[in-house]
């Protein structure tokens, strides 16, 4: 492929995660027209995760290469020189230089990287659920808290590229240990892994709950738990939605966007999750902001990410 003709302007967008590779080739228009998906070597060398992205293209694009490939990838990244600085999902390939070994590999095809978050917001702003709106945050509720945030069309990255990371605000100081180090951090209250953590503290006081024989124990699982009437799970999503209602109240008094978009495998929990979560939002944000700012679901799903990786080549 390195060397060889173009796909006619046809892009390629990457949705570089822990635990799969999604992409997708795009007409120069961006209508979605072929996707590729395999495991993502997280846990490998840097070797086995740039296989990973060529092979991708080699799948999407086997008679040219593409004319631009966007590359959403969690973690705090280095725009301009291309790699990412930190990533707890990615850590092979903390300071490597994946642009420039994946424009080497591919013949010097323009590439841009950004945070996957930040892909998603873009993706669900000019595509999807965001479409009717200037300004709006997506919170991507699913094993962790991720954000964007998009104003005008453009993502408000900030002085050095970190703005957005909603997921480690503190809405409960002294709260839970978060992946990050800090304590009471969103993500450490309202996410797949803390859900799964309080679980399992009920599981130890109650030996006689289901949660204490369940070996699949999943945000899907204990939504099943609540909906079938265990009071204790039940609980556990009340206490879960208030402290999401208070991160949403939050943004909305501070950004006071257009549009809070919701999407992840949390987002699906529908009432369950939303209804204590809108009660902490009117009770915290300012009527004035909260009557302003409409809470809407996804509606790309797990394709935004790879969507908004190439709207630099479309704008």
């Amino acid at each position: 492929m390195a060397g060889g003709t173009r796909a006619e302007g046809a892009l390629l967008g990457i949705d570089l995660g822990g635990t799969q590779v999604k992409a997708a080739r795009f007409s120069p228009s961006g209508e979605r027209e072929a996707v590729a998906r395999a495991d993502s070597p997280a846990r490998e060398d840097a070797g086995a995760i740039l296989e990973a992205l060529l092979a991708a293209a080699r799948e999407l694009f086997p008679d040219g290469g593409p004319a631009g490939i966007g590359i959403g990838v969690a973690g705090v990244l280095d725009i301009e020189e291309g790699r990412i600085i930190q990533s707890p999902n990615l850590p092979a390939l903390s300071a490597y230089p994946l642009r420039n070994r994946l424009q080497s590999a591919l013949g010097g095809v323009p590439i841009r990287m950004m945070n996957d978050a930040n892909a998603a917001a873009l993706g669900e702003f000019h595509a999807g659920a965001g479409l009717p709106f200037r300004s709006m945050v997506l919170l991507t509720l699913g094993t962790g808290v991720g954000g964007g945030i998009v104003f005008d069309g453009k993502i408000w990255e900030g002085a050095a590229g970190v703005a957005g990371e909603v997921g480690h605000m503190c809405i409960q100081a002294g709260g839970p240990l978060c992946s990050c180090g800090a304590r009471g951090c969103l993500e450490a209250c309202v996410s797949g892994w803390a859900l799964v953590r309080e679980a399992k503290i009920i599981a130890s006081r109650n030996p006689a709950s289901p949660i204490a024989s369940m070996t699949d124990l999943t945000p899907k699982r204990l939504a099943e738990l609540a909906l079938a009437g265990d009071a204790d799970v039940r609980a556990l999503w009340e206490k879960c939605g208030r402290m999401l209602g208070i991160g949403i109240a939050n943004l909305m008094n501070l950004l006071n966007p257009e549009a809070i978009i919701l999407a992840g495998g949390l987002a699906q929990a529908g009432p369950l999750l939303l209804d204590p979560a809108r009660k902490a939002w009117e009770m915290q944000a300012f009527r004035r902001a909260y009557v302003s700012s409409q809470v809407l679901p996804a509606s790309l799903g797990e394709w935004a990410g790879v969507r908004g990786a190439i709207q630099p080549f479309l704008s």
